[in-house]
């Protein structure tokens, strides 16, 4: 009936054949050109018997090699098309598989509240300052006190404002710091009852300052570090969330001094590029923020970071912090820099391995390089290589809608900070191009130029291990050659 599939029916005779043939006793060598001809006709049989199109119209009795050539040709353009167009969808679901859509029923979740970090202006205790001028055994006490002074305020834009001082060793400077610390006690009051935000001293860019309604300032405060921890602080307050139908929700703190503030999610940090808002002393500050929030859906969450572009918080791969938020990325990136430029890292960075704190001599190094190192922009107006930062999967930002600074009556410096209009969209992570489309894209694209599907696959699996097994065996293990005739 198919008088040109020879090798169809010579497969049919061999299976009836196998099993007669296990007597034979196998020799320890073959001639070379017997095992050459048997593994032609091994080939020959699968072109034949293959579903894959075009491979049985190489192996055909009867065909010119024109014929043979044309097929040949078109096999291999078909295999390289589908090749092609695989990796290229490959290439999609790995580097843009998700879509950042938007929401807009905003009765239906929550919004979380700003977090405000204050940086106090005194941040040394005169007082304390004094006392430790005085029992100090330097000859030149006002130059330690002006030394110490400086340092409390020293960040990027004024290290060079740092005087010279070689009384002190660069790895006691933040412990002086802190040991040296005003007293910071506000009272804070919020217009909903029942619950309590927290004040968490924290160790910034800026220098000491304190954390209201944070969930991951913990991590940079001073017991945290003196402790030596890099386990994960489980927060046993609830984050603060409102809702529209709450209406005006907001927080006010009274403290003594100025200060200069920032806004930020509760799961952030700020760092030295964070828009902050000075007060002076007695004077009271009014900011209502607007909310621009994104978050992951489980299904992109189970992607790789890689392909969602997004990290969560225990997906942290820094060396300085035990979690992962966007700003403390951005740190990390600074104190390679640091490392990189002047072989030393600022006192109120964690200091990891054989990393050097760097002395005055650092301090004004690094002011050199402050744009380089602040912004991560290079002279050329390029991010600098290795300090890409994936955004949080879930994650907050924080708009300043209303500012006012007016003089206060009261004998206290106070902010207040809160919501008064809520978000009407927000943002959803999700996949649009998943593992299953990658497979049907794939697929389709072998079916389309070679005709074959799964069972195709399985084939070749199947015809180059069992398949090939038995047949070694049935035709090499004969006691003598033999050539089979077509």
């Amino acid at each position: 009936m198919y008088p040109q599939k020879e090798f169809l029916a010579m497969l049919i005779r061999q299976d009836q054949r196998r099993y007669n043939r296990r007597h034979f006793k196998k020799p320890r060598k073959r001639p070379l050109p017997y095992v050459k001809q048997k593994m032609k006709t091994f080939l020959a049989m699968f072109f034949e018997t293959s579903s894959i199109h075009g491979l049985s119209h190489l192996v055909a009795a009867g065909r010119h090699p024109c014929e043979i050539f044309l097929w040949l040709t078109m096999v291999i353009i078909s295999v390289c098309g589908t090749l092609y167009l695989s990796s290229a969808t490959w290439e999609r679901y790995q580097s843009s598989p998700t879509v950042v859509s938007m929401e807009r029923d905003m009765l239906a979740w929550n919004t979380t509240f700003p977090c405000v970090t204050l940086c106090p202006e005194v941040k040394i205790d005169y007082m304390k300052l004094e006392r430790y001028v005085e029992k100090s055994n330097v000859e030149d006490k006002e130059a330690l006190r002006n030394f110490i002074k400086a340092l409390a305020n020293a960040t990027y834009d004024n290290f060079d404002t740092v005087p010279h001082y070689d009384g002190i060793k660069s790895d006691d400077y933040l412990d002086l710091l802190l040991d040296l610390s005003a007293l910071f006690k506000p009272t804070l009051t919020t217009s909903t009852s029942g619950f309590d935000l927290q004040i968490m001293p924290t160790i910034t860019e800026m220098g000491l300052c304190y954390s209201i309604n944070s969930k991951v300032a913990v991590y940079n405060s001073p017991e945290y570090r003196r402790a030596n921890r890099w386990d994960t602080v489980v927060n046993k307050n609830p984050v603060f969330f409102v809702h529209p139908l709450d209406g005006e929700v907001f927080a006010q703190v009274n403290i003594t001094s100025s200060y200069s503030g920032t806004l930020h999610g509760p799961m952030e940090v700020p760092d030295i590029t964070s828009k902050l808002h000075h007060s002076p002393e007695k004077m009271y500050m009014t900011l209502y923020v607007k909310t621009i929030s994104v978050y992951t859906s489980p299904e992109a969450a189970s992607l790789s970071v890689a392909q969602r572009r997004c990290r969560f918080q225990h997906e942290n791969n820094l060396k300085h912090n035990s979690i992962y938020t966007y700003n403390m990325c951005r740190i990390d990136c600074r104190i390679r820099l640091c490392l990189q430029y002047c072989q030393c890292i600022p006192h109120f960075y964690r200091r990891i391995d054989n990393e050097q704190i760097c002395d005055v001599s650092g301090l004004h190094c690094l002011h050199k390089h402050r744009d380089l190192i602040s912004d991560l922009i290079d002279e050329s107006g390029k991010k600098v290589e290795n300090c890409s930062c994936f955004p949080v999967c879930d994650d907050v930002n924080y708009i300043t809608d209303t500012y006012e600074l007016q003089s206060w009556v009261i004998a206290t410096t106070t902010l207040q900070w809160g919501m008064v209009t809520f978000p009407r969209t927000r943002y959803k992570r999700d996949i649009i191009f998943g593992y299953s489309d990658v497979l049907v894209a794939v697929g389709g694209m072998a079916g389309l130029f070679l005709g074959c599907s799964v069972i195709s696959f399985i084939e070749i699996s199947y015809f180059f291990t069992l398949r090939l097994f038995f047949y070694a065996r049935d035709n090499l293990g004969k006691s003598t050659p033999s050539i089979v005739k077509h």
